[in-house]
């Protein structure tokens, strides 16, 4: 019966997550398995294994307003392991205000200066996979990106289709299902995982930036972020080995919050600049031991 419901999973997930060009066929954007580092965080987002004992994701996938992560299971490269230890970057700040319905430009200068950032240390090394190299120079500025993701559909003509991102019935039907069986928390792992590419237009200490193209000015297949692709981790290609170079984390807002559509031709993606926060991750996993 497990192995049943899992089945159906699999062909109900198989939407095609992120936002993409409506003008290119969206299975061109597919990936039948993410890349060995990319970790599926309870309940929605992603984090990555930068070294054999810890994770890096951004700060505002780790809801601990409810959710108590510490000694909690989760998946890597196929084997459980539990969370050991958070540790959030100091300069970063919950969100708990409420922004209202019209004024973008409170929760925009919000975002613009808080740093979303945290560690996570494993109880297990991961020996199983290999963690991604950190992207180290000051040079992303023009640089071509990979981006993964599996968060909510769309195009660049309509945007996001918001409630994309939420389960499905199938995949609530599997939740209650396993729920006596294991301490797992529901995660995004049977939603289909997509990549696209993009080109950093600009940087600042904080963030890198990039923007949905259209046409003959896009990228053959580029995209953008949707809702739920927190975390989304953004690479490159040094030699053929990846380096990340970002972390999916929040989009610039030119309306009326009430009435913005993410994911339309033009809007602008923000992410986190990882290697702004290399002595920060160094400091750390030297202090509480790789």
């Amino acid at each position: 019966m497990k192995k049943f419901i899992i089945f159906l999973l699999i062909i109900a997930f198989n939407s095609h997550a992120v936002v993409k060009r409506h003008d290119i066929k969206p299975e061109l954007y597919e990936l039948k398995s993410p890349p060995e580092y990319y970790v599926d965080m309870p309940f929605e987002g992603t984090a990555v294994l930068i070294d054999k004992n810890w994770l890096l994701a951004p700060a505002h996938v780790i809801y601990s307003s409810y959710y108590d992560y510490l000694g909690k299971p989760l998946e890597i490269g196929g084997v459980e392991n539990r969370i050991e230890k958070i540790v959030f970057h100091p300069e970063y700040v919950q969100d708990q205000t409420d922004w209202g319905d019209d004024d973008p430009k409170p929760l925009m200068e919000f975002l613009n200066n808080h740093s979303d950032i945290a560690l996570i240390k494993l109880t297990d090394s991961v020996g199983q996979i290999n963690p991604i190299r950190i992207f180290s120079g000051k040079t992303e500025l023009g640089l071509k990106i990979t981006v993964y993701g599996k968060g909510a559909v769309g195009s660049g003509l309509i945007g996001e289709i918001r409630e994309t991102k939420n389960a499905n019935f199938l995949e609530r039907v599997y939740n209650w299902f396993r729920q006596p069986f294991t301490e797992l928390a529901p995660t995004q792992k049977f939603r289909q995982l997509n990549y696209y590419n993009n080109i950093v237009t600009e940087v600042d200490e904080r963030w890198i930036r990039f923007k949905f193209d259209a046409d003959e000015t896009a990228l053959p297949l580029e995209g953008t972020i949707g809702a739920g692709d927190s975390g989304g981790p953004a690479v490159i290609f040094n030699e053929g080995i990846p380096e990340l170079v970002g972390l999916a984390s929040w989009v610039e807002i030119d309306a009326p919050l009430n009435q913005f559509i993410s994911g339309k031709y033009n809007s602008v993606a923000v992410f986190v600049r990882v290697s702004s926060y290399k002595a920060w991750i160094d400091k750390v996993l030297k202090e509480n031991g790789r």
